[in-house]
């Protein structure tokens, strides 16, 4: 059995990441691919449970604690649900992953932490087949959030258009993706280490962010030889379709 495909989709606040994360998997479901869905931090293991209450002020730690607690949730997760999925053959779809920490901890909290601290912390990450990186300005970003985008209380300032522009150029830095400017092309394929990243450009209409993404989905799954069971096929209970 081959091993599977990791795929991971990132983006600031209010790029429409979680939205096309389910469209996404539904498509890859829909056409019969061994998929697990998942998200971090999680929210059916110990660490990311207490993550959770943290981000929702119901407990507090110091920001150095909870990076560690990221980290931690991070390395649980690879190996109770990541590993065993790829290993099976499947397509595991990430909603947010270890680009999220380098960004948002060494960038967007109240503390900024050393990325390079960061990067060893979670050395027990696996390295993504690809990212699928939504990008946006943050004053696009601020506006869909006013409009009614839903997302959890916490203490970071993602309300700030200076912290979320510097989260983003993070993004862009690690992704090697800072020589190709906003709005330039539709998507720009990039090359970060092992991991194959695709910037799409956000601020398109949602069906047509959800072609692209689709189309260099698909076109990955072939090059990696990830081959669909077929939509009668039944799923293991191991990578079912998951939304935490």
């Amino acid at each position: 059995m081959s091993r599977g495909c990791f795929i991971v989709i990132e983006g600031i606040d209010g790029s429409g990441k979680s939205e096309q994360f389910q469209r996404l998997t539904k498509r890859l479901k829909k056409r019969g691919y061994k998929l697990v869905a998942t998200r971090e931090p999680t929210k059916v293991y110990p660490v990311g449970r207490l993550i959770e209450k943290v981000l929702r002020e119901e407990e507090q730690v110091s920001e150095e604690a909870l990076a560690l607690l990221f980290a931690a949730d991070r390395a649980d997760h690879t190996e109770r649900k990541i590993k065993p999925a790829l290993e099976e053959g499947a397509v595991v779809v990430s909603d947010r992953y270890v680009h999220s920490s380098l960004a948002y901890q060494s960038r967007g909290m109240n503390k900024e932490l050393d990325i390079n601290w960061i990067e060893k912390i979670n050395r027990f990450a696996l390295e993504p087949d690809a990212v699928i990186f939504l990008d946006i300005s943050p004053e696009v970003g601020q506006s869909r959030l006013s409009n009614g985008q839903v997302r959890i209380k916490d203490h970071s300032y993602f309300e700030n258009i200076n912290q979320q522009e510097k989260i983003r150029m993070v993004y862009l830095e690690v992704l090697n993706l800072h020589d190709s400017p906003l709005g330039s092309k539709k998507v720009v394929v990039s090359q970060a280490g092992g991991t194959k990243v695709y910037r799409v450009d956000g601020v398109l209409p949602v069906d047509a962010v959800e072609k692209i993404v689709w189309r260099q989905v698909s076109s990955l799954l072939k090059e990696l030889n990830v081959e669909a069971e077929g939509k009668d096929s039944k799923v293991e209970s191991l990578t079912k379709f998951i939304e935490e």
